[in-house]
């Protein structure tokens, strides 16, 4: 069965029954012909551009038409329409696109480009084809594209070469460092270097989470990915709950996320950050200390409780939230009257004072839950007994945790000890993981352990 036959009835194709070589061969042919018809579409939807043939029947435009015809978004839509227009300026990129040498992405690189080309109608010169971006020499590029080409025909048939092996991706870099090097005299900085057009919205949700959104010019942007990389990379046993090193299964943007979350929060610990309201920035929470400590109490849960906890931003959170916050905080004790009204604040204090935070750094040398051993910068220290509880701020009762695995033994599924016989932690896996609950040692005492065995 060639390709014309499957493209009559694609449902009925039994793809299974294919043999290796027939796939090998129909998947590039499919692919073509799918270049091609993406050409086709674009071509017909310049013509119904052109007759107003979407007007005729009542649609606000072209792009309005295609909408409500297909399932596309009205942004899909119009960029086809204006391909169209634009591809009607440059033949030789029309027939390029409609012979399937190049696919929908790569003609929208290439046209976007020549929109840019100042003095469309200037002869070549040879210092204009020199934007090979490392792969050639200007004689080459120049034997490509011919001497009697203007400026833009000089640009077009550079790109279209250069797309026979290059991804848009790729190829969109070639074409921006291309109007770089031809935009050069222009006074005017570009759209990507412009930091006056930088954008960024971070928005409450109603449910409580926070909303990312913006845009930021090329050097800030770099920085910003700069950033992300190293904190986002995979580490084995980052979220793991099993307590083994397994693999770690994030996905990349949750990886991201959290490495946006340490750069901020690290910040913010920097304390260089300048003063808001007399303070420096930091998360305030604003919580009863009866409630707190009914929610850190196993054996008291059902104690009177005046309502959730408080963030200035985000209003409401759980009360287990607030204890997790708690851990490794400044305390600041605010006594109420009967109507919440302060009447007296008392002196604010590090909970875990910078000294013991330097014990216990070198103690557990990182995240102490078993298989994870993320640095120590990025941990919060964590009191096995909760401190609302009566539980003492010292070596004992204290343990290091990555965030991720804080939040884990907050939940309660895993508990944790400091041994009497080596003043380590341990860590007490729930029955569906271990039937037997056999503690398991800290992530920096394992291999300590099995070698002295």
């Amino acid at each position: 069965m060639d390709l014309d036959e499957m493209l009559i009835a694609p449902p009925d194709v039994v793809a299974w029954q294919l043999a290796d070589a027939e796939l090998l061969k129909l998947v590039p042919e499919l692919s073509l012909r799918m270049r091609q018809l993406e050409a086709l579409r674009v071509r017909l939807m310049h013509q119904v551009d052109q007759r107003c043939v979407a007007e005729k029947v009542g649609a606000s435009s072209p792009g309005n038409w295609l909408a409500g015809a297909t399932t596309m978004t009205p942004g899909q839509a119009n960029r086809i329409v204006r391909l169209g227009r634009g591809l009607a300026e440059h033949p030789e990129v029309a027939a390029a696109f409609d012979a399937g040498e190049t696919d929908y992405d790569q003609i929208r690189v290439i046209v976007e480009l020549l929109n840019k080309v100042p003095e469309p109608d200037a002869p070549a010169r040879s210092d204009d084809n020199a934007a090979t971006d490392g792969d050639g020499d200007a004689e080459n590029v120049f034997d490509i594209i011919g001497t009697d080409a203007t400026r833009t025909q000089a640009c077009a048939r550079y790109l279209l070469y250069a797309a026979r092996t290059e991804d848009s991706t790729t190829l969109a870099r070639r074409a921006k460092a291309l109007a770089l090097l031809l935009c050069e005299d222009d006074k005017k900085k570009s759209d990507s270097e412009n930091a006056e057009l930088n954008e960024f919205y971070a928005s409450p949700g109603l449910g409580g989470r926070v909303h990312l959104k913006g845009h930021l010019d090329a050097a800030s942007g770099e920085a910003l990915l700069t950033a992300l990389s190293a904190l986002s990379k995979p580490r084995p046993g980052a979220d793991n709950r099993d307590g083994q090193t397994s693999k770690d299964q994030r996905t990349p943007a949750q990886r991201r996320a959290d490495a946006l979350t340490h750069i901020v929060r690290s910040y913010l610990d920097s304390g260089q950050a300048p003063t808001e309201g007399g303070e420096r920035p930091h998360i305030n929470v604003f919580v009863d200390a009866d409630d707190l400590a009914a929610t850190t109490d196993e054996h008291n849960h059902h104690g009177r409780r005046r309502g959730p906890a408080w963030m200035p931003w985000l209003g409401p959170i759980s009360l287990d939230l607030a204890a997790q916050i708690s851990c490794d905080a400044d305390i600041t004790p605010i006594t109420m009257d009967s109507d919440g009204n302060p009447i007296d604040v008392g002196r604010t204090t590090r909970l875990i004072p910078r000294k013991l935070r330097r014990a216990l750094n070198a103690r557990d040398c990182g995240c102490a839950f078993p298989g994870c051993g993320r640095p120590a910068a990025w941990t919060e220290g964590h009191h096995i007994q909760h401190w609302s509880n009566g539980g003492p701020t010292n070596l004992s009762n204290l343990v290091l945790l990555c965030r991720f695995h804080h939040t884990t033994i907050h939940r309660g599924d895993w508990t944790v000890t400091i041994s009497k016989d080596d003043g380590h932690p341990w860590f007490t896996p729930p029955p569906w993981i271990d039937p037997r609950r056999q503690p398991m040692p800290a992530h920096n005492r394992r291999n300590q352990l099995t070698f002295a065995a």
